[in-house]
């Protein structure tokens, strides 16, 4: 006669006939047995598996969103870097060049070997900067009328920074250093400096009439800043 086969209980380990098989889960283990596809399983250890698995699966695509977030955000924060890198410098070259290069600025209405004549017409709020040749160095000053109405003006060089030979350039009602960084308010420029350190260096003139006078001997006398 043939023996039959026995069954392991999957939770206590003993050793059963296959008709008391179930009976032992029910009454011993409080568990059913169900079938699906004529293979037996655990509904409550099937379900547990299950969902171990869906939240394992949810972690690592929570991590994965996390890790592309971060790197997303990395990304962007070097993109605005650099973008911010390349506005300031463009900003920098454009300013320096519009004060720099001598062929920007207005050759100056020479009128006679001893003096120069701007006319008082041409002057306003907003900065002209001029050239004057001296032995083919040119030399390069501005003029600017302050909120008051009263002209200043000064060569674009400073006193201490000419050497890097970047000038000036017009900021409202300042004139920036555009070394330096330096700025200073038209209303007070045109004066000597006693104070000593960075400052529009001092060019002298007087008014005649409707026009604004400089001496060329004044202007020839800066020549080394430039």
């Amino acid at each position: 006669m043939e023996k039959k086969k026995m069954k392991d209980c999957p939770v206590c380990g003993c050793s059963l006939k296959p008709e008391n098989y179930a009976r032992h889960l029910q009454k011993v283990h409080n568990k059913k047995i169900m079938e699906d596809n004529k293979e037996e399983h655990y509904p409550f250890e099937g379900r547990k598996k299950g969902k171990s698995k869906r939240a394992k699966q949810r972690k690592m695509e929570l991590e994965r969103r996390k890790r592309n977030a971060k790197t997303m955000m990395i990304v962007s924060v070097m993109l605005i870097a650099v973008m911010c890198v390349v506005v300031y410098v463009a900003m920098s070259m454009n300013g320096n060049e519009s004060i720099q290069n001598p062929e920007s600025a207005q050759e100056s209405p020479v009128q006679s070997e001893t003096e120069v004549r701007i006319p008082l017409s041409e002057i306003s709020d907003e900065a002209n900067f001029y050239n004057y040749n001296v032995d083919g160095v040119l030399v390069r000053y501005f003029a600017v009328e302050d909120s008051g109405g009263d002209v200043h003006v000064a060569f674009d060089a400073c006193d201490i920074c000419y050497s890097e030979k970047k000038g000036y350039r017009q900021i409202d009602n300042v004139m920036h250093c555009i070394n330096c960084g330096n700025e200073y308010p038209i209303i007070s420029l045109g004066t000597e400096n006693i104070a000593g350190g960075c400052w529009p260096s001092y060019l002298p003139m007087k008014i005649d009439g409707d026009d604004v006078v400089l001496e060329t001997s004044d202007l020839e006398a800066k020549r080394y800043m430039f």
